[in-house]
């Protein structure tokens, strides 16, 4: 212990610039390191979102496109209240379960560097989403494509404000 007590000493002491110099070098390229990869992040928010693609396509179909099963659906059940309210809701349970997704599957500091950006995160995972959506089925005017766009904006912000930095679901699942 006193060896790094004397370590530290010396180097509070030293007025050599270039010992100083040499740490922070050190400290800055372990820093870059360890900082995550905005492209890594990116990967993984468009993994989340291909497999919640996946799972809301199975349980609600989304402008008539849906990947297994016949029947409605959940549209079934949001269409009872409004179609106006089918529309937007559809479009947040779409985005959100991407985000919640996003969120069990990247690191902390991934999942911070996505905060930092989120919205261009979500108006371009809205509007990727809402253009491929638009190609596979006919039945996207403006005003539901609007609806949709803004039921996902509000889903996938909704979803971004849970403060707690992983689910209870991650707490249970084996530690990197």
């Amino acid at each position: 212990m006193k060896d790094i007590k004397k370590d530290f000493e010396s180097f509070a002491h030293d007025s050599s610039s270039n010992a100083s110099s040499l740490v922070l070098k050190k400290i800055h390229a372990q820093l870059e390191k360890e900082l995550p990869s905005p492209w890594k992040a990116a990967r993984g928010l468009g993994i989340a979102h291909l497999a919640s693609s996946f799972i809301t396509l199975m349980a609600c179909s989304q402008f008539g496109v849906r990947l297994f099963f016949e029947g409605a659906g959940l549209m079934h059940y949001f269409m009872k209240i409004s179609p106006t309210f089918c529309m937007s809701f559809c479009g947040a349970l779409y985005l959100a379960t991407t985000f919640l997704l996003a969120r069990l599957l990247l690191t902390p500091d991934e999942w911070l560097l996505i905060l930092r950006s989120r919205g261009l995160s979500i108006a371009s995972l809205a509007l990727i989403s809402l253009g491929g959506l638009s190609l596979a089925s006919h039945e996207v005017t403006f005003e539901t494509g609007l609806l949709w766009f803004f039921g996902a904006a509000l889903g996938g912000e909704l979803v971004t404000y849970v403060k707690s930095p992983h689910l209870w679901f991650s707490r249970h699942l084996p530690s990197r």
